[in-house]
């Protein structure tokens, strides 16, 4: 099978279990962008172009770390890796489904700068400019990085097992007496396309003020057209090195349940045991929930501690806006915390019909996802929260936000079932 071939059938796949037209969501969530815009931009054009970015930085940064899922951490991996189907097919048909997300991404950031182009083209241009340019990030050089990075964890997968081998069965790794443990290879997977979406926000930062007429920190037409040319040059490196792509699935797939991996439990952090007293009968639940979702989604922490930088950063600088920034760290946060929500009841998390054999209520199960939701809220989103909010010259709205957030975390772990 081709590239050409399993993309098709990758597609008709797609198009037969997608209940909403793939073109309504980037228009439904550029005219939600839209809106803010507009409401900002009472205010003044640099509000505007502050909601926007901010807006627009939370839509791409979901869409960067949905690169690993659309590449590897799928449904079907497992399948696709045992047909017989050649490393550059596999490769290409990943990169379209990259492609197409950023694109849907891409137009809701090109829709949600229709308020700003009513008060000038150029200013307009600008922003679609930067819009294109994480596009193109989104599309070809996270999608890179995050194939370079799996490509990483199976070379070091197979030289472990060379190396057992050699050894005449000996395990693939030995762990020293009170040597501290070495990175998993789950937090590579999800630690290197996050450090590379964090580079390109960065980046964009950069230029923030060239968006507005403003002088910028760098040259913006190097900045942007910088991350254009990486997003290229990182897609056609991992292009080439496609052949690979099968064993990527294979290994991944097999990683994610825990086969010819090496497991690594660790205790239990002072902030789980503190947390586990609180739960009462729900502890045993919610120590294995915190244990599993420590090793099987880093990305989890490493997102709340950008989250938390974010917001200390806003409480520290205290900008002359601060809404939009504020608004994007803890909506971009509330957005991801639902997503976890849903994670703690799916497998590998939950596995409903062996809890179903334990002495645990089903009452203390659900208490204990709903204490671990409102931990991870509350150390990475309430306390930055509510000291970047009490920072400002109106802390009432910094404040509201929070707590409509926190209520809104609630009210998801709650309706956990």
């Amino acid at each position: 099978m081709n590239s050409r071939a399993l993309i098709r059938w990758a597609e008709l796949h797609e198009r037969r279990a997608r209940t909403v037209p793939a073109a309504v969501m980037p228009l439904v969530g550029g005219g939600v962008l839209a809106a803010w815009v507009a409401w900002r931009a009472t205010a003044g054009i640099v509000a505007a172009s502050h909601a926007w970015l901010a807006g627009a930085l939370v839509a791409f940064a979901v869409a960067f770390l949905r690169a690993p899922s659309l590449i590897y951490w799928r449904s079907d991996a497992a399948l696709l890796a045992q047909l017989p189907i050649a490393g550059r097919p596999l490769f290409d048909a990943a990169m379209v489904r990259c492609m197409r997300a950023a694109q849907a991404t891409t137009i809701a950031a090109l829709v949600g700068i229709a308020p700003i182009a009513l008060t000038g083209w150029e200013l307009a241009l600008r922003h679609a400019a930067a819009a294109i340019a994480l596009g193109a990030a989104a599309a070809l050089l996270v999608p890179g990085v995050t194939v370079a990075a799996a490509a990483v964890v199976v070379h070091s997968g197979e030289r472990l097992l060379r190396a057992a081998t050699a050894l005449g069965g000996a395990p693939a790794r030995t762990v020293e007496a009170g040597a501290p443990p070495r990175t998993s290879p789950a937090a590579v997977l999800g630690m290197v396309p996050g450090l590379a979406a964090t580079i390109v926000i960065a980046a964009v930062l950069l230029v923030a003020p060239w968006l507005y007429g403003e002088s910028p920190r760098a040259p913006a037409a190097l900045v942007l057209g910088g991350l254009a040319a990486a997003s290229v040059a990182a897609a056609a490196a991992a292009r080439a090195g496609a052949a690979i792509m099968g064993r990527i699935l294979r290994d991944v797939s097999a990683l994610d349940r825990q086969r010819l991996a090496t497991l690594d439990i660790r205790p239990p952090t002072l902030i789980e045991r503190l947390i586990a007293r609180l739960v009462g009968d729900a502890r045993l639940a919610y120590g294995k929930d915190a244990l599993l979702m420590r090793r099987r989604f880093p990305m989890a922490f490493a997102l709340g501690a950008i989250a938390f930088v974010v917001l200390a950063i806003v409480g520290l600088a205290r900008p002359d806006d601060a809404t939009p920034w504020l608004a994007a760290a803890i909506g971009g946060a509330a957005s991801y915390g639902l997503v976890l929500a849903a994670r703690l009841r799916r497998p590998p998390i939950e596995l409903a019909r062996l809890s179903a054999t334990l002495p645990l209520a089903p009452r203390a199960r659900r208490r204990a996802k709903l204490a671990w939701l409102l931990g991870w809220w509350s150390v990475f989103i309430v306390v930055p929260g509510v000291f970047a909010a009490l920072r400002q010259p109106e802390p009432v709205s910094g404040l509201a936000l929070t707590a409509s957030a926190t209520i809104a975390m609630i009210v998801a772990g709650a309706l956990l079932r």
